[in-house]
């Protein structure tokens, strides 16, 4: 699959080192292979897009026009292929990425067709994904302009710069749950899904630190909490990771207790299972 999407040797090279299936496996231990198999397609379209945007904000070469039309044309397209949009993806249609945007088409049509009665869903996903190009775009300026983010400014993107709300949000396609939107917007599943997305990426943000500031990449959550000393950013990041450890357990009795009774208590057992799952594998991803 990386030889067949990878639109350069940059990207085959990252997408060989960043062992996506062990990733994938770790995330959602409970899918098919054959679901793997779309999810990875999709992380693979996520490893192009990021390497694209990369190289247009590269700070000597800032290329301004260009980044703003790939992710102008990813969200087109985003939402064109998952059919939340009023207009449907044309054959004619051309992008200035061509090689790249349209690989999303894999994973959008599985999504499309499984999801046909579950527009709510769609949307959720494509919300998501756009989220995490926004996000990205963000980070972009913010190397641009040499800006340091202040940490409430940081904590309001890096839950989609990290890409882990839209891993949360794959969790229902991943396995083949179907449930009703009332369900995914209630308090328990909410709070269940920001915890786990926390403990993500601020485990995420702890063991990578010492490489990201050897590259001079200062948007890491122990960095902003440290003031000048490392040990107590250190302290202060694994504080807030407890607290979000206890925030996941709580809100996944919560979900478990509130839906019990309900015909889909099973599928709220084993989204709440997977939540914790994902946790427990983020030590994987860096």
């Amino acid at each position: 699959m990386s030889v067949r999407h990878a639109v350069n040797e940059t990207v085959r090279s990252r997408l060989t080192k960043a062992n996506l299936s062990e990733q994938l496996a770790g995330w959602y231990p409970y899918a098919s292979s054959e679901k793997l198999e779309v999810l990875t397609s999709f992380q693979v379209w996520m490893f192009i897009i990021d390497d694209l945007l990369d190289q247009y904000s590269i700070v000597e070469q800032f290329d301004y026009e260009k980044l703003q039309a790939l992710l102008k044309d990813c969200e087109d397209y985003v939402e064109r292929s998952l059919g939340v949009s009023s207009q449907e993806v044309e054959p004619s249609t051309r992008y200035l990425n061509h090689d790249a945007v349209p690989s999303f088409e894999e994973y959008a049509s599985t999504v499309r067709r499984l999801y046909s009665d579950n527009p709510s869903y769609r949307k959720r996903i494509a919300k998501e994904a756009i989220a995490t190009l926004k996000a990205y775009q963000k980070e972009a300026f913010n190397r641009r302009n040499a800006h340091r983010p202040s940490l409430d400014e940081y904590l309001g993107y890096r839950d989609a710069s990290s890409c882990m709300k839209q891993v949360a949000a794959n969790i229902e396609f991943a396995n083949g749950l179907d449930l009703p939107e009332y369900v995914m917007e209630s308090k328990e599943i909410q709070d269940l899904y920001e915890a786990s997305v926390a403990v993500m990426w601020i485990t995420n943000d702890t063991v990578s630190v010492r490489k990201e500031i050897r590259e001079g990449f200062v948007e890491n959550i122990v960095v902003l909490l440290a003031h000048g000393d490392m040990q107590r950013g250190l302290d202060a990041s694994l504080g807030r990771l407890q607290t979000e450890i206890e925030r996941v357990n709580k809100a996944s009795d919560n979900a478990v207790r509130r839906f019990t009774g309900e015909t889909f208590e099973g599928d709220i057992a084993l989204l709440a299972k997977n939540c914790k799952n994902m946790c427990l594998s983020s030590w994987v991803w860096r």
